[in-house]
């Protein structure tokens, strides 16, 4: 790995798990990131798809090419069971020496740390999340909130459009950023929020976009708290995003279908200067390091 990001989807589906044949090119897992740089790693939801990447932290860990105590940096963007449904059996919770930070939205301190401990607790899990023996350190987070990681990153913290409380992440390291954008009803440009988005994800090298619906069907969905690609494309149009990753796919999708949308949105996006993609599961990207002289700004 180079001194950039690697970013890597385990998870690309939502409100359920998708385990059908049908749905494997763009993956049956629901959301999960990471993000890595000089032995750090960011993850971004604990959906199904934190199960992969457990796997593979255990492999390189029983090889000696990672330290079981190496610090990992868990952003969940809110509580809906499947964004967190993979923490209960996360390899790396029952390493002994393994230290992990839990980051959630949270009104009050020990918030978010209460409402995770319902779900991982009786009657509904047989371990608890005290129980577990890797060291867990809580933050309760909301909207402008900075949190400073190792080696020279930082994650911003937004409040999002969702029911029952939601925030949104963008991590910066040396001019690169990604903006982790679910679960998000966007609305209309020219709204408050809108703009606020827009703001939030200015100049961002990459856009992980929720869309699980096209713009003929939205109707249909408003005030779920999602949005459609084509406002992603839009919105990564007037924010100069480097790339947009449209993810949080609907559970019930086939891949034939998935691909149709996507090649729509790839046209519709190369009509806007805007390179579009459909989250796979299993895909890496590497954002490469970029430097700016002066005030630190970011690359478009």
């Amino acid at each position: 790995m180079g001194d950039g990001l690697q970013i890597t989807f385990w998870g690309t589906r939502g409100s359920m798990a998708a385990p059908f044949s049908d749905r494997m090119s763009y993956g049956g897992n629901t959301s999960c990131m990471s993000a890595e740089w000089e032995e750090q790693m960011a993850v971004f939801d604990g959906g199904t798809g934190l199960m992969a990447l457990g796997k593979r932290l255990g492999e390189e860990a029983n090889l000696g090419t990672r330290r079981r105590d190496q610090p990992i940096h868990i952003f969940i963007g809110h509580l809906h069971l499947d964004h967190i449904v993979g923490i209960p059996l996360f390899p790396c919770l029952f390493w002994n020496g393994a230290r992990l930070h839990f980051y959630g939205p949270g009104e009050e301190k020990g918030a978010f740390r209460k409402k995770l401990r319902t779900m991982m607790g009786h009657p509904y899990w047989p371990v608890s999340i005290d129980q577990v023996p890797a060291r867990i350190t809580w933050h309760d987070t909301m909207d402008g909130d900075v949190w400073e990681l190792p080696r020279g990153a930082r994650v911003r913290v937004m409040k999002s459009s969702h029911p029952d409380g939601c925030v949104l992440f963008r991590l910066e390291r040396e001019g690169q950023s990604v903006v982790y954008g679910l679960d998000c009803e966007l609305g209309g440009p020219g709204t408050d929020f809108w703009n606020r988005y827009r703001e939030f994800a200015k100049n961002c090298s990459l856009l992980v976009f929720d869309s699980p619906y096209g713009e003929e069907e939205y109707p249909s969905y408003r005030g779920f708290g999602h949005s459609y690609w084509q406002q992603g494309i839009r919105m990564a149009g007037e924010c100069r995003a480097g790339r947009l990753v449209i993810s949080h796919h609907d559970w019930g999708r086939t891949d034939g279908q998935l691909r149709a949308m996507e090649q729509e949105a790839v046209s519709f996006g190369k009509s806007r200067n805007v390179d579009t993609v459909f989250a796979r599961e299993g895909a890496c990207l590497f954002l490469e390091s970029f430097k700016r002289d002066g005030d630190g700004g970011e690359a478009g």
